[in-house]
């Protein structure tokens, strides 16, 4: 499992955004999103790379 911070969630539809694109890259992917904290825990069996590459292209920059 991955874990980032992720700053630019700012609602809950930064998260469903999120959950969505990640969806798209491992439709057998589960993503948890604590909105309050930031945090973004993705269970999946793609590379971190290319869920960070993902995120950032989304404009979702995760920082860790």
């Amino acid at each position: 499992m991955y874990e980032f911070i992720v700053p630019d969630i700012s609602c809950g539809g930064c998260a469903k955004t999120i959950t969505r694109i990640l969806g798209e890259l491992d439709a057998a992917a589960k993503v948890e999103i604590d909105v309050a904290t930031k945090q973004v825990k993705v269970e999946t069996a793609l590379a971190r790379e290319a869920i960070v590459s993902r995120l950032t292209e989304a404009g979702f920059e995760p920082q860790a």
